[in-house]
């Protein structure tokens, strides 16, 4: 009998979900828009977390629990939501993950989208074999997890590891967090996309037909590249000087260049770095977009915090 979790992914575009072994092989995959209001995603979420609860008693797997990786901050000790970034209608203090396994008699986990990413490619992607991981995922903004042997390190409030809203430029472009200057506003997709549509590239230019122009060597693209590139290095640079991990794993979609810009990353991240902290590596994910739903089933398979609850 197989072991296995249910994982869900809770973006402000799509809902993700996943049946996935401890291996962290995915047995099976679903997928869906995501609705304009946290009810109605809700509703989506419960009926694909019912499928695949069925399809895991059809396989004769061992269902462990649910979990749930949620687009925005969340109380990991409460195990409830704090607030939703891209929809409306998720009051804060829901028990997402609670209310999705309702029922099923299964623990149940939640915690932010970017901690399963990290979780995920620390026990099974990039960062496997590795004690300590700094995982940022780079797409329409920035999050990032620290993971120390093999479980999520969480902080005093839930927020370790958010470096997309440290501050690096105090003068800079406002933020989705209210503050200026955040890694996110400077390096995240939409920051590219920004500085795009500014420099003249059209007016509604994204953030990934930016880094396209610039790995097809459009002057202008990769001037905002390496920008971008510079404020990444500097913050991860500052962030290998508090926790020295043993390796920087970078995932999303802006990370999908590789090269074009971790070059330029590891270059601004020397100028920032001190000693030892020089020589570690910043290397690409490797599990892609199905990190997320692999790591929020890794809640179930990993060290827990004792803080956290269960259904």
């Amino acid at each position: 009998m197989t072991a296995c979790a249910i994982g869900l992914d809770v973006g402000g575009t799509r809902l993700s979900a996943g049946l996935v072994d401890t291996r962290g092989a995915l047995l099976a995959h679903a997928q869906e828009s995501t609705p304009p209001d946290g009810p109605a995603a809700t509703n989506v979420l419960r009926r694909l977390t019912l499928e695949l609860a069925e399809r895991a008693r059809r396989g004769g797997h061992d269902l462990l629990g649910v979990g749930v990786g949620f687009g925005g901050p969340v109380d990991y000790g409460d195990q409830s939501i704090v607030m939703s970034h891209h929809v409306g209608g998720w009051e804060t203090g829901l028990k997402l993950a609670q209310q999705l396994a309702e029922g099923l008699g299964l623990p149940a986990m939640l915690d932010n989208d970017a901690n399963c990413g990290g979780l995920a490619e620390a026990l099974f992607g990039a960062g496997c074999g590795h004690r300590s991981v700094l995982y940022v995922n780079i797409g329409t903004g920035i999050g990032g997890a620290l993971v120390l042997a093999g479980r999520v390190h969480h902080g005093a409030h839930s927020i370790a590891g958010e470096l997309g809203h440290c501050v690096v430029k105090p003068d800079g472009p406002p933020c989705t967090c209210d503050k200026e200057g955040c890694l996110e506003a400077l390096a995240s997709g939409s920051a590219l996309g920004r500085e795009g549509r500014l420099a003249g590239l059209g007016q509604h230019i994204t953030g990934r037909e930016v880094a396209q122009l610039a790995l097809e060597g459009d002057a202008t693209a990769g001037r905002i590249v390496d920008e971008a590139a510079g404020w990444l290095g500097l913050a991860l640079g500052n962030a290998a000087n508090l926790w020295d991990p043993d390796v920087i794993v970078l995932g999303g979609g802006v990370a999908e260049m590789g090269e074009r810009l971790l070059e330029p990353t590891r270059r601004s991240y020397q100028r920032t770095a001190m000693l030892s902290a020089k020589a570690t590596p910043i290397v690409c994910a490797s599990l892609g977009y199905a990190a997320g739903v692999i790591g929020a089933a890794a809640l179930l398979f990993a060290p827990c915090d004792a803080a956290a609850g269960s259904a």
